[in-house]
């Protein structure tokens, strides 16, 4: 019968096994970018082009300025395969692909008409 030792010795020989060290996840920062002109469109593309995520606030804008950055944000996550989600009354996270934003559908908040630009 062939024990566990006998496994263990014939895969690692006289060798130490090696100690375990615990992987951190890796801090991330975001950018919060509250713009008052379609300007901060610029601000809001150069920083998920560099991987970061994006707070965009649009409490500040009027309801064309607010209409304009949202279509803005939808195509640039689009094209950069990244991902948006409304946090917020009037707050948008936006995600590069490489940055994995869950939660369940419950925690999310919900603003009835927030979607509607009509």
């Amino acid at each position: 019968m062939v024990s566990a030792r006998d496994v263990y010795d014939d895969w690692y020989g006289d060798e130490d096994p090696r100690p375990l060290s615990l992987v951190r996840r890796p801090d991330l920062a975001f950018e919060l970018i509250a713009p008052q002109d379609f300007g901060g469109a610029q601000r809001i593309a150069d920083s998920l082009r560099a991987g970061v995520p994006v707070l965009v606030d649009l409490q500040g804008c009027d309801r064309e300025l607010r209409g304009r950055l949202i279509d803005f944000a939808s195509g640039l996550v689009y094209a950069l395969e990244g991902s948006l989600q409304y946090i917020g009354r009037d707050v948008m996270l936006l995600a590069p692909d490489r940055v994995d934003v869950s939660g369940d559908d419950g925690s999310a908040v919900r603003e009835p008409g927030f979607h509607n630009r009509v």
